[in-house]
Parts: structure tokens; C-alpha cells; sequence
């Protein structure tokens, strides 16, 4: 379940980029447009990268510091329990690892899109 809650967080941030880029006549690459989630969160980090001298710099290195291992947490359980590799069955310990990381993960994907709404350009 934590797994599709931030496949959604993410496809919001991403949605919410396209739509901006468009309304600044810029023209969103096509791995934003993706429909691979993996795809899709490589293309936001690459698109923080490519923005991070107007992203104010809390929410920069917070950006830079998190987006990549929580992003591959959530993806590594989601991955296991939905499409295991082997018998060994998805620990306590890596569930409880992604329901800790969660909140502090929606609250960066929110403020990444409070900045793009309001200081994007």
C-alpha cells in the first residue's frame, strides 16, 4: 500500500510539472511523460537537478539528499512484494522502513510542488 500511495505522490509531482512546463511554453522531456514509475522519478530528479539554482536550498539538498534512496526504498519493497525475485518473503523490518520514511516523502514531493506551483519559471 505504501508503494502505490507514493506512485501516486509522484505521478501528481510529475503531472503537476508537465502541466507547468506547458504553461511556459517549455516542452517536458519524454521521460516525464513516461509510464514507467521508475522512469518517471528519474525524470523528476533530473528535472531538480537541472532547476536546483532557483530551488531555494532547504528544499534543495532535501531534494538531493532524500528524493534518491527513498524513492529506491519504496521501489525495492514495492518490487519484492509485487514481483519477487526469490521465495524470501518481504521482512517486517523493510515494511517498517518504508512506513517510517513515508511522511518525511509526502512532505518533500508537497513542498516540491508548493515550489513549482508558486516559484517555478
Amino acid at each position: 500500500m505504501v508503494g502505490a500511495a507514493v506512485e501516486s505522490l509522484v505521478l501528481e509531482l510529475r503531472d503537476l510539472i508537465v502541466s507547468r512546463m506547458t504553461a511556459l511554453g517549455r516542452i517536458p522531456s519524454k521521460a516525464l511523460q513516461d509510464r514507467k514509475a521508475k522512469t518517471i522519478v528519474d525524470a523528476i530528479y533530473d528535472f531538480i537537478e537541472s532547476n536546483k539554482a532557483s530551488i531555494p536550498r532547504p528544499l534543495r539538498e532535501a531534494a538531493e539528499g532524500y528524493w534518491p534512496p527513498y524513492m529506491q526504498q519504496i521501489r525495492a519493497a514495492r518490487n519484492d512484494a509485487g514481483h519477487p525475485s526469490s521465495i524470501d518473503p518481504v521482512t517486517i523490518d523493510t515494511v517498517h522502513a518504508s512506513l517510517l520514511i513515508f511522511p518525511e516523502l509526502a512532505k518533500l514531493a508537497s513542498q516540491l510542488r508548493d515550489w513549482v506551483s508558486a516559484s517555478y519559471q
